[in-house]
């Protein structure tokens, strides 16, 4: 059966997300939350910065920067809670909308590089 890029992607998602959860790749802690502020991050050829602004109703809201790309590179907003994208994983170099990260919430920013078995970077827990 052949792979159309889209179910690539889903399958490369699920299997990292296993692996992350099985081998303890991320960060630290959910608990733990990152600085407002610009973090960036990266893997070979990819990159990317992950902003956390503080939003006039007290809460954190996290936006994906894409920075450098060799145009084999998804970036992405990663929800921890449901192990799930809430934006991408996508080829875009445009930055991401930003997404409420407030309570409750545990959100990190993601990168793919797929020319390197689908390896993961990740910004900090917020």
């Amino acid at each position: 059966m052949r792979f159309t890029r889209t179910r690539k992607r889903l399958a490369a998602a699920a299997i990292a997300a296993v692996a992350m959860g099985g081998i303890g790749l991320g960060t630290a802690s959910s608990a733990q939350a990152a600085n407002e502020g610009d973090h960036p991050f990266g893997y070979g050829p990819c990159a990317a910065i992950e902003k956390i602004q503080l939003g006039s109703d007290g809460h954190d809201y996290m936006a994906i920067d894409p920075t450098a790309t060799d145009g084999n590179c998804l970036f992405g907003i990663f929800n921890r809670n449901s192990w799930s994208w809430i934006y991408g994983a996508t080829t875009s170099g445009a930055e991401s909308p930003y997404y409420y990260d407030g309570p409750g919430m545990s959100l990190e920013a993601c990168l793919i590089d797929q020319t390197d078995s689908n390896t993961w970077a990740c910004g900090p827990i917020n």
